[in-house]
């Protein structure tokens, strides 16, 4: 089997295509009508009750909101900030819910959110003891738990059909280059002036989600390779 079988098997992601296309809808609206972005984004105390769930698809911020002496534009930060986490979104997120299914696709993502939004609101209630604010918003505090699920189901794979023709995927190569810098980049407090230690917290509570899961779901997983001429079932 190739990976690319995998990607283009008949069953659609549509939760991951869902994450995906609000990423795009939730951030283009803040950047048309900056009004919105505050609506949007998670801060704390929280305002309106969807902001619990539409914080995980904004991304970037628009130009209004930034500082007169940030290092980076707003059109800078937003398309690297949506490209960024769309590329642990498709690959990875397609990846995944191809192999598990999309039910349980869905309770990685749902499961990380509680997770994420929980950790939110106790980071919240700190940050703002000394009259600071604290508002985030982005996906790949989520998308960093579809890494470790998407990495066990390569190495399934490379122990099932040889390391080396895996090796010899382009795809593979592409999935490892995604992951490794994202996760040091994302990892590392202050990063680029962008970053801090809330961020490191919510992508490492993340990483532990999707090893987990990846623990959970590695009978799934192998049921999918040992069954891969049958039509696989959540």
């Amino acid at each position: 089997m190739k990976i690319k079988n995998i990607y283009l098997n008949k069953k659609t992601p549509v939760i991951s295509i869902a994450i995906a296309l609000l990423c795009v809808i939730i951030t283009l609206i803040s950047q048309l009508v900056p009004s919105t972005f505050m609506a949007f984004t998670f801060s704390y105390p929280v305002k309106y009750p969807w902001q619990l769930l539409t914080y995980v698809f904004l991304q970037g911020i628009p130009g209004e909101l930034l500082p007169p002496d940030f290092p980076y534009s707003s059109m800078e930060l937003t398309i690297g900030h949506l490209g960024y986490n769309l590329l642990l979104i498709l690959p990875f997120g397609i990846l995944v819910e191809k192999v598990i299914g999309s039910k349980r696709f869905l309770a990685l993502f749902a499961s990380t959110w509680i997770v994420d939004v929980t950790v939110n609101f106790i980071m919240g209630m700190i940050y703002t003891e000394d009259g600071d604010s604290f508002a985030v918003s982005g996906a790949s505090g989520l998308a960093f738990s579809f890494m470790p699920v998407g990495i066990f189901i390569l190495f399934v794979m490379g122990k099932r059909y040889g390391f080396g023709k895996l090796f010899m995927q382009v795809l593979f190569y592409l999935l490892m280059g995604i992951a490794l810098p994202t996760a040091v980049i994302s990892l590392m407090p202050n990063i680029a002036d962008v970053a801090g230690i809330p961020s490191m917290i919510i992508h490492l509570i993340a990483l532990a989600i999707g090893v987990v899961f990846a623990f959970i779901c590695k009978g799934k997983i192998a049921c999918f390779f040992n069954n891969t001429n049958v039509k696989y079932s959540v």
